[in-house]
């Protein structure tokens, strides 16, 4: 039975990811977004992740902006509890329009649905990073197995687990990661 491949062997260096203050605005978020996008379209070789990684002021990551989290923090706060989306789902009958000042002020929470999506984003870009990014939690250590990974994934709801060596978070598995070690068993197999 050949040897089985770790963590170590597929995931990302934490180095190759760009990192952001916690204190820091989502409209630098986007910049730095927008760079490594360029520098990777110019530089095709050159790996460009679409994740940040949140850092407190000693350095210490504590959280990540994932383009889901990005997109996520585009919606206005007051659109966002879920008392809200039934409220402005149950306003899209006729009857319900006309009836009263809650309707009204479903209407007004949900008016950015109507803006353009460049006014949306020059509206919400002020927002803070620590408001919109997901916490993490290393999870795995760099000799775990791939299976463990695939577990942790789902089993944690968490697409990118950090890995630690001795403490010290080292890297990132990402589905791509296990995708390309999947290309290759079957690769092997056929």
């Amino acid at each position: 039975m050949p040897d089985q491949k770790r963590i170590r062997d597929v995931m990302s260096s934490i180095e190759e990811y760009s990192t952001l203050n916690v204190d820091a605005k989502l409209s630098d978020a986007l910049a730095i977004l927008k760079r490594n996008h360029e520098e990777g379209r110019v530089s095709p070789s050159k790996v460009s992740h679409k994740t940040i990684f949140i850092t407190d002021a000693a350095g210490r990551i504590i959280g990540k902006l994932s383009l889901y989290d990005l997109l996520r923090g585009l919606v206005p706060e007051g659109a966002k509890a879920p008392e809200h989306f039934k409220a402005f789902y149950s306003m899209l009958s006729s009857r319900a329009l006309d009836v009263s000042r809650e309707v009204s002020e479903t209407q007004e929470r949900f008016r950015w649905l109507h803006s353009t999506f460049s006014e949306l984003v020059k509206q919400e870009a002020q927002k803070g990073v620590k408001e919109i990014m997901s916490p993490v939690h290393p999870l795995l250590e760099e000799d775990d197995t791939l299976n463990k990974a695939i577990y942790v994934m789902f089993k944690e709801n968490i697409r990118q687990p950090l890995v630690v060596r001795d403490g010290k978070i080292v890297g990132v598995v990402d589905f791509m990661g296990i995708f390309d070690e999947l290309l290759e068993v079957v690769a092997d197999e056929g």
